[in-house]
């Protein structure tokens, strides 16, 4: 098989949501199995309402994700990480041997770009497979 393995970088923003929605298309024409992975940052010091907040929202967004998985009738497997996103998602797509890594791309700044880069643009430069970023 061609595409057996799709990992789709998703955090409940529009552009993971159009991603994951992509990814599941290609996943049903492939037959493929799809791991969503949805990282947060960890919390620092007295920042615990923000990361329960945040931690809410992740698993509301899941709860999408599967839903959307299965009406499409297609196999999704789900993972949360702490972390850094990209460094999240380029040990997971080398580790677990994926075929595709699948993100949504978002918008930064000029200043923001240059100073920081995007998940999507790390994860692109530094893959250890395709790669597919969707508008």
């Amino acid at each position: 098989m061609f595409l057996e393995k799709i990992l789709v970088g998703y955090d409940g923003s529009e552009s993971s949501k159009k991603a994951l929605s992509f990814a599941l298309q290609i996943a049903k024409t492939f037959r493929s199995k799809v791991t969503i992975l949805s990282v947060m940052h960890a919390p620092e010091f007295n920042q615990d309402m923000e990361f329960a907040l945040e931690r809410e929202k992740i698993v509301s967004d899941l709860k999408w994700a599967m839903e959307k998985a299965a009406e499409e009738k297609v196999e999704l497997e789900v993972k949360t990480e702490m972390g850094d996103p990209a460094d999240r998602i380029l040990k997971l797509a080398k580790e677990g041997k994926f075929d595709l890594v699948v993100l949504g791309r978002r918008g930064l700044s000029r200043v923001g770009y240059w100073l920081t880069g995007s998940v999507s643009e790390r994860v692109l430069r530094h893959s250890p497979c395709s790669i597919l970023i969707v508008e």
